[in-house]
Formats: structure tokens, C-alpha cells, sequence
């Protein structure tokens, strides 16, 4: 029997963990019984992620496995009408050509977009995976209550939804969203021997904290971005500053907040203590210099920087949201 061809849609194919999970998923298909394709909106400006590099990075990757990767230009995170129109006349266009036996969209925009085209295309199983949600803490009130309605509709056109967590699935439920019988739990998976080995010798604090060597180091990794609550971790150093004088905070990762985020470093007299590493390949090599993890997340479907600092033996201290309450 000929390989059916899954066709795989997510908004951006960076490095954050929702495309480190699709590429796993993608990578992972049986290929005597699958054909993957990949589809992927274009980054743009944004570059918290590794932007377009990040993008074409996935796209070579991919190439080399024989897999397609098709960049749709329209398809962007932020909700433009026109935009998102062209991306649903583009989608409906390549799923009917293509006619995929499966559709598996990922993410919250590519998944209203993605599902809606491939129910146009009439294909015969739509899977989504949301990797989180976008209820609470993402956007106020009103907007939370507009997307959870946008949830209910498209699942009743959806075949199977899957949660990285059984917290996530029971933040669907709870407001409505899908069926039990519809839900799947499949945590997303990490090199667990790559992080282990990462502290065998001891803390070692890498190039580019600009901690003292006495430095007691709380650490955290993520976008910078509101949901990530890098601010409350930037208040708790506030509030133990006088009480532990080694203390020093170290944030991994790059965006749109990191100028706030040392405007009120300065406001709480922490300049000196408050350390951006910006983005960072060498992760294991990061946890390595941490004395205490911290995931301060207003919103998380799992917390893939989370299990990966736990593989490398390190406490954590982590927010009680969304997913991350079944992993702590």
C-alpha cells in the first residue's frame, strides 16, 4: 500500500518548543507508511526564536530527510484579516492538490486556519495539537472568551486533539473545549541522556553569565515575552536581594521584553544582578552554571526548558499553570 501523506501546519518553525516537538513528530513518522509534508508560516521580524534562520535551519534539516517544507508567506501569528484570508485560500489551495489522508495543525493559529482548510479540502482526519492554550494569560478577558468559543466550533470538526499533558486536557475540558473521548496525552520528548550529563562535574558557570564565582544562580530559560513572567522572577531576586547578597539571576533566551526587563532590574537597584544571556545554543552547558531552576510562566502547556532542567538534576521552582503542575 502506498505511503499516505500526513501534511503537518504550524505558525512558526523556530526553536521554540512547539516546533521543537513538531519536527520530532515529523522526523519520527513511519516513512514505509507516511509521507510527511511540513507547512509553515513566515517568521517575519520576529526573531525571539531564531526567526527566519531558525525557519530555514528546520527547512535543511528536513530536505536532507527527503521531507517537503512549503513557507506560506500569509500565514502569521499576530490576527490580520487579509493576511489570514490569503493563508486560508493558500491552505485550502495545497491540501486539495495534495489531498492528504491526515492533517495534523499545531499551535493556536495555524490550528483555527489549518483546521477550517482542511475541512474545506473534505480530508478525512484532522488531528490538533494546541502545546498549551491561549485561555488565560495570553490576552484579557473578553479575547480569552472570544478564542474558547473559536475552540468549541473548530473541535467539532476536529478527529482527535492531543495535550501535552493531562493538565492541559483537563484546561480544555473544564471550559468546554473537545470531549474526553477525543482527547490524547502525549508529552513532548527530550534527549534526557544530553541533559544528564550536564552538571557530572559540578556547577560550572559558562561564558556570558557574568556571575561572580561565588554567585549563588537562579536560572530560567524561555522567550522573552510577557507569558514567560520573567518579571516576577526579576521581583522575587528584589524582594532576597538584602538577605542573600550572592544571589544573581540569569535568563537565557531572546525577544521583545528584554529592555523592560532591565528597566526594572534598574528600578529595583539590580543591575548588577540581574543577568540576560540572550539566545543560547549550548543549553546543557547553561543549566550547568545554575544553582536553582525557576519557570515563572503565566500560561504553559508543558515546559519543555523545565523537564530539561530537571534531567540535569536541578530544583525547580515553577509556576501552578497550565501544564506544568502534572511534571512538578
Amino acid at each position: 500500500m502506498a505511503a499516505r501523506t500526513v501534511i503537518h501546519i504550524i505558525t512558526r518553525l523556530d526553536r521554540g518548543g512547539s516546533a521543537q516537538n513538531t519536527m520530532l513528530t515529523v522526523l519520527g513518522h513511519d516513512r514505509t507508511q507516511y509521507e510527511p509534508v511540513v507547512i509553515a508560516g513566515h517568521p517575519g521580524s520576529w526573531d525571539a526564536q531564531g526567526g527566519m534562520a531558525a525557519t530555514e535551519e528546520h527547512g535543511r534539516r528536513l530536505e536532507k530527510e527527503g521531507i517537503s517544507c512549503v513557507i506560506v508567506p500569509a500565514l502569521v501569528r499576530p490576527i490580520n484579516p487579509w493576511k489570514d484570508l490569503c493563508a486560508l485560500w493558500t491552505l485550502v489551495g495545497i491540501l486539495r492538490a495534495k489531498r492528504p489522508a491526515i492533517v495534523h495543525t499545531h499551535t493556536s493559529k495555524a490550528g483555527v486556519l489549518g483546521r477550517v482548510a482542511a475541512w474545506f479540502a473534505q480530508v478525512p482526519m484532522i488531528v490538533h495539537t494546541p502545546h498549551g492554550h491561549v485561555f488565560y494569560g495570553h490576552f484579557g478577558p473578553l479575547k480569552s472568551r472570544i478564542f474558547v468559543q473559536v475552540e468549541r466550533i473548530l473541535c467539532r470538526i476536529t478527529t482527535v486533539l492531543v495535550a501535552l499533558t493531562s493538565a492541559e486536557r483537563d484546561d480544555h475540558l473544564n471550559r468546554g473545549v473537545g470531549r474526553a473521548d477525543r482527547f490524547a496525552v502525549i508529552p513532548s520528548g527530550i534527549d534526557v541522556e544530553r541533559f544528564r550529563r550536564a552538571r557530572v562535574e559540578g556547577r560550572q558557570i559558562p561564558p556570558g553569565f557574568n556571575c561572580p564565582a561565588d554567585a549563588t544562580i537562579v536560572g530560567s530559560i524561555g522567550w522573552l515575552t510577557d507569558i514567560k513572567g520573567h518579571r516576577v522572577l526579576v521581583e522575587a531576586v528584589g524582594y532576597l536581594k538584602d538577605e542573600f547578597p550572592q544571589l544573581h539571576a540569569v535568563i537565557v533566551g531572546s525577544g521583545g521584553q528584554q529592555d523592560a526587563l532591565l528597566a526594572q532590574a534598574d528600578s529595583l537597584g539590580l543591575r548588577d544582578r540581574i543577568h540576560l544571556a540572550g539566545h543560547r545554543d549550548d543549553i546543557e552547558r547553561c543549566l550547568a552554571g545554575m544553582d536553582c531552576f525557576v519557570f515563572p510562566s503565566l500560561n504553559e502547556g508543558m515546559g519543555r526548558a523545565l523537564i530539561e532542567a530537571m534531567a540535569a538534576g536541578l530544583p525547580v521552582v515553577a509556576s501552578r499553570v497550565g501544564g506544568i503542575p502534572a511534571i512538578v
